[in-house]
């Protein structure tokens, strides 16, 4: 016991005698420790000492520069891992590797429900304009009636979802809805996957208003959707 508290003792005189950037530098490094043994991290440390020079502010390493302030941002990752209960680098790479298809998964999502929002105002418009012609050409031909409904008949021209994403995931039944309907399928399958999800908490009974506010979607869309699966029985109708 007593070489060893000489050994510490030496090695705490021997840090007292560092400058202020080498014990920054022995500090920062000691937070490895997360992950490595005291004696591999004592070594990585002593390593990194005997050849590296200091510099305020700057770690120089041969010619390779390290910003004291991304060392201090990796320590923080590190941490952060720590928070989230992954313990080795090659958990951490997995789960940066999982963020970030998530974040282009919600980005593709944001981008398809901003097509579609922008499909149905263009679609929208355009009824209304031919909906404006229809009265107009009806009552040049003494039909005022028909025209007073307020109703025009129109056909939208099938969508073509072949290359679409998702839609390898999707039956024939559904293909059908998304073409006939123009639902993007990432969309639809958003949206199957939603109501599903919320009808399971609420003992397997879903309502079309819940669904709608789920969605936020065109209505006639989600109907369409909502009553597929019903008719499924993957949703009771509330």
């Amino acid at each position: 016991m007593k070489p060893k508290g000489k050994r510490h003792a030496a090695t705490i005189s021997r840090e007292r005698l560092l400058s202020n950037e080498e014990q920054s530098v022995r500090v920062l490094m000691r937070r490895f420790a997360r992950f490595l043994d005291a004696e591999t991290t004592e070594k990585l440390i002593q390593s990194f000492f005997s050849k590296l020079m200091i510099v305020p502010g700057i770690i120089l390493v041969g010619v390779v520069y390290i910003d004291e302030k991304r060392l201090i941002k990796r320590i923080k990752i590190l941490q952060t891992y720590c928070c989230l209960g992954i313990k080795t680098l090659a958990g951490g790479e997995l789960y940066e590797r999982l963020r970030e298809k998530r974040e282009k998964t919600r980005e593709r999502m944001k981008a398809s429900l901003d097509l579609i929002t922008k499909n149905n105002k263009s679609i929208a418009l355009t009824e209304q304009q031919n909906a404006t012609i229809s009265c107009t050409n009806t009552e040049l031909q003494g039909q005022q009636a028909m025209c007073s409904t307020g109703k025009t008949k129109y056909s939208l021209t099938p969508l073509n979802i072949t290359y679409s994403p998702g839609v390898e995931q999707l039956d024939h039944e559904e293909k059908q809805i998304c073409s006939v309907h123009r639902i993007l399928p990432d969309v639809y399958l958003h949206c199957k996957g939603v109501m599903i999800a919320e009808s399971r908490k609420c003992g397997g009974k879903l309502r079309l208003m819940d669904a709608r506010k789920l969605c936020r979607i065109d209505v006639n869309k989600t109907r369409k959707i909502y009553n597929h699966l019903v008719s499924k029985k993957l949703v009771q109708q509330h």
